[in-house]
């Protein structure tokens, strides 16, 4: 029997929430602020504790823009168990990559499709730093390519805080909360220091390690019920 489940992903700077265009210091003292922020998520599903539990057709590719809260919530059908966490995919695969330009979400003119060689960028960050030795200061972490080694796409599964367990039911929903912190995208595998690397905007070694930053600031999931 199905019932829904809600994700709902959040930003945050020091804990609090992300507000666009506020200027922040990240952990290297670098003052910034940030004017766009947007990734690809696909292929959401709940993670059973249960192994015998299927999950239903995973949701399509949903472009989540913190200038619009609208989509930064996915409610979508799901098998009713105990759950234990979700996984999804960051980015767009590569046999979805290579079916080219696509509509919906996949809309070029969302502004996150380069090439056919190139394809859609799993995120894209902008925003203004002092420090940036880009034209008017601006940061830009444009971040794709999918092609091996240096993939920008990437399977995330997360736990719940202390692996607590949850259970999709049909008397109540649970909306589960996915943090990103951005003090760990700058201050992850990478140092990402702006005076040294304010932009990045081509697929290569350097897109490949932003993005496992990125990944590393996704900090685990919380619950909240929504009756």
């Amino acid at each position: 029997m199905d019932t829904t489940l809600i994700i709902h992903f959040k930003a945050y700077v020091h804990g609090e929430t992300l507000q666009l265009n506020k200027k922040y210091k990240n952990p290297f003292g670098e003052i910034y602020e940030i004017s766009r922020f947007r990734f690809y998520v696909g292929k959401i599903e709940p993670v059973y504790t249960d192994a015998g539990l299927k999950p239903n057709q995973a949701p399509p590719y949903q472009l989540i823009d913190f200038s619009d809260s609208s989509s930064t919530m996915i409610e979508f059908p799901a098998t009713m168990g105990t759950c234990n966490g979700i996984q999804f995919v960051l980015g767009i695969d590569s046999a979805d990559q290579n079916q080219g330009a696509q509509t919906g979400s996949l809309d070029p003119i969302k502004g996150m499709f380069w090439t056919w060689n190139s394809g859609y960028q799993s995120f894209k960050m902008e925003g203004f730093s002092p420090l940036s030795n880009q034209p008017s200061h601006m940061i830009a972490y444009h971040i794709g390519g999918y092609r091996y080694p240096f993939s920008t796409v990437w399977k995330i599964k997360m736990n719940t805080t202390n692996d607590e367990v949850f259970r999709i039911t049909n008397e109540y929903k649970i909306i589960v909360d996915v943090p990103v912190e951005l003090d760990y995208f700058f201050d992850g595998a990478t140092p990402l220091r702006i005076r040294e690397i304010s932009s990045c905007t081509t697929p290569g070694e350097m897109a490949r390690k932003i993005s496992e930053n990125f990944i590393g600031s996704f900090t685990g999931l919380t619950l909240t019920s929504n009756p």
